[in-house]
């Protein structure tokens, strides 16, 4: 089984071509198509509608820098808000098929279940996916009933990793911490791994070898036209190693060459100049905006009540995936670990512990850590901005120029001479030179 299939079957979107649900044109939902005419949004919402409308063509924009422009027509792509409606039990908050619409014709689709899609990188990996599906197929027919192929895992976590880049940048110690490791990564292992199963710091390592490899690729002769020629293979067969050789014939088939550029592009990445540490402020902004969170209480439990914030991971790990959403969590926590400021830094690794004791044991009773490293936080938040008023303070009351009555004193009167038998002997002495 190649390695976008098993992703495929992790990540629960394997589907029939035949049975995959088509997108009811529904008089409740507006309709926006993008600026580029590549997709055409679904949502009750307008303002979601926009915004949805405007990170597609951003999504669409990264991608054809990277394979080139569309020049052959693509077919639109849909996207359905279904954020506030049941979500169907076992699927993720976004999933992306393909499926035979009338008259034969291929449609890609992207149904988006949970607002937390719409947060940081998970949409764009979507977009990213749907793009990849369309160039896969676009020239090939699906037959209906058969399970379709998604581009390779690696290039879709290569893709939003670069979009976390722009936004937020990755010190060059993550590079280093893969070059210096006991165990230097092996491209044979790197192909095989599933991301959807790793754990926070091999999350974060996993996706800096991705794009480190996805720049090896586009820095071979073959660059992006043999990246699209390698997805356009996979609608006839698996994603392996002999596939992309074949697409990149200046490798001379050689898979050892393209593991040295890999490991190359990865120590190019250590030596380039990492992001600058995150002020006090910059760091908890950072930190609340990755636990904005919301879970709405179990109506099998009466008593319970929503909960938002940190409070939120315990409702969230154990609802449908919940796992695999603590691990992403996890694995964004540690992202922003590396660049936090060192005050705030160990509230960040505690709140990173806590989700990823969720992703193993969702039922584990962490409220009391939840609890104490909140008031952690604010006490340390307080505490700095003790600091930076006593700071603000001390500048706003140093004087730029020195007062007129500093400048005004004259020297001292030359003290009496003294008359007395001795002085004047002494007087005597020095004036004769000795």
């Amino acid at each position: 089984m190649g390695w976008a299939r098993s992703a495929l079957i992790a990540s629960g979107l394997l589907a029939s071509a035949a049975h995959a649900p088509a997108v009811p044109d529904s008089p409740l939902s507006g309709r926006t198509t993008s600026s580029s005419g590549h997709f055409v949004i679904y949502s009750k919402d307008a303002v979601r509608r926009s915004l949805i409308a405007q990170r597609a063509d951003a999504a669409r924009t990264a991608w054809n820098a990277k394979l080139g422009p569309d020049e052959s027509g693509a077919r639109p792509i849909i996207i359905q808000d279904l954020i506030g409606s049941v979500k169907p039990r076992g699927n993720p908050n976004a999933v992306t098929t393909i499926f035979v619409g009338d008259g034969g014709a291929l449609k890609v689709q992207t149904c988006l279940y949970d607002s937390s899609v719409l947060r940081g990188q998970a949409l764009s990996g979507e977009i990213y996916r749907a793009l990849g599906l369309e160039w896969i197929y676009r020239n090939h027919p699906l037959k209906a009933g058969k399970p379709f192929r998604s581009p390779p895992i690696w290039l879709l976590e290569a893709l939003a990793e670069e979009d976390r880049l722009r936004q937020d940048g990755t010190p060059a110690g993550v590079y280093a911490a893969l070059l210096q490791s006991e165990r230097p990564p092996k491209l044979e292992d790197f192909l095989r791994a599933k991301p959807e199963l790793m754990e926070a710091t091999s999350l974060t390592l996993y996706r800096t070898e991705a794009l480190a490899f996805l720049k090896a690729l586009l820095g071979l002769p073959e660059g992006g036209r043999g990246l699209g020629s390698f997805l356009s293979s996979l609608a006839q067969e698996d994603s392996d190693m002999k596939s992309l050789l074949a697409a990149f014939p200046s490798l001379g088939n050689d898979p050892s060459r393209l593991g040295k550029l890999w490991t190359l592009a990865i120590a190019r990445g250590s030596a380039g100049k990492g992001a600058e540490p995150l002020s006090v402020g910059e760091t908890s902004r950072a930190l609340k905006s990755l636990l904005d969170i919301f879970a709405p209480p179990d109506p099998k439990k009466p008593k319970t009540v929503a909960a938002t914030g940190a409070a939120a991971l315990s409702a969230i790990a154990q609802s449908d995936g919940g796992p695999f959403l603590m691990r992403q969590k996890s694995a964004d926590l540690f992202a922003l670990e590396y660049r936090a400021h060192p005050l705030l830094k160990p509230v960040i690794a505690e709140y990173r512990s806590i989700a990823a004791q969720l992703a193993q044991k969702p039922r584990k009773n962490v409220s009391r850590q939840v609890e104490e490293n909140g008031k952690i936080f604010d006490l340390l938040l307080q505490r700095a901005g003790q600091v930076d008023d006593y700071m603000n303070w001390f500048e706003a009351t140093q004087l730029d120029t020195l007062s007129d009555n500093f400048l005004k004193i004259s020297s001292p009167a030359a003290p009496e001479k003294r008359r007395d038998a001795l002085s004047l002997h002494l007087d005597e002495i020095e004036d004769r030179g000795w």
